[in-house]
């Protein structure tokens, strides 16, 4: 059981961005797949502790990667991640409230994969462009 797979997830022309983006779906993957078969107790808080630990890695990434490179758009993309890691503090929050499996499924199934989709489209897609640009030495 998959949330999201490989092939449907958009790629970037900066190759470092797309590992970090597979390296995403395979943990929120697992999330997912764990929340589908009933897993539940400390495993579950651990595989949900780690996609939250791993988008925090993903972010932080991509923002000291446009830092670095001076990118045009930083504080929109970044204020972006900020925004999601706050859904996404709440959401384990709200977690360790109640336990609520089908609370983590919906935001897995309608907020986050649209989500990221979407993310790697638009911004991901136009820091992408501009990273490969600076690295090849093409400047505006």
């Amino acid at each position: 059981m998959m949330l999201l797979k490989k092939e449907d997830l958009p790629k970037v022309d900066y190759q470092g961005m797309n590992i970090v983006h597979e390296r995403e779906l395979e943990i929120v993957n697992r999330l997912y797949a764990a929340l589908k078969e009933g897993v539940g107790g400390e495993e579950l808080e651990r595989l949900l502790d780690a996609f939250i630990e791993d988008v925090v890695n993903h972010f932080s990434y991509e923002e000291d990667l446009m830092r670095k490179s001076r990118f045009f758009a930083y504080e929109c993309h970044a204020g972006e991640h900020k925004r999601v890691l706050e859904e996404l503090n709440e959401l384990r929050n709200r977690w360790q409230e109640t336990g609520n499996r089908e609370e983590l499924l919906n935001y897995l199934e309608n907020t986050f994969k649209p989500w990221i989709v979407e993310h790697v489209l638009t911004m991901d897609t136009v820091t992408a462009q501009w990273l490969s640009r600076v690295m090849a030495g093409v400047f505006f």
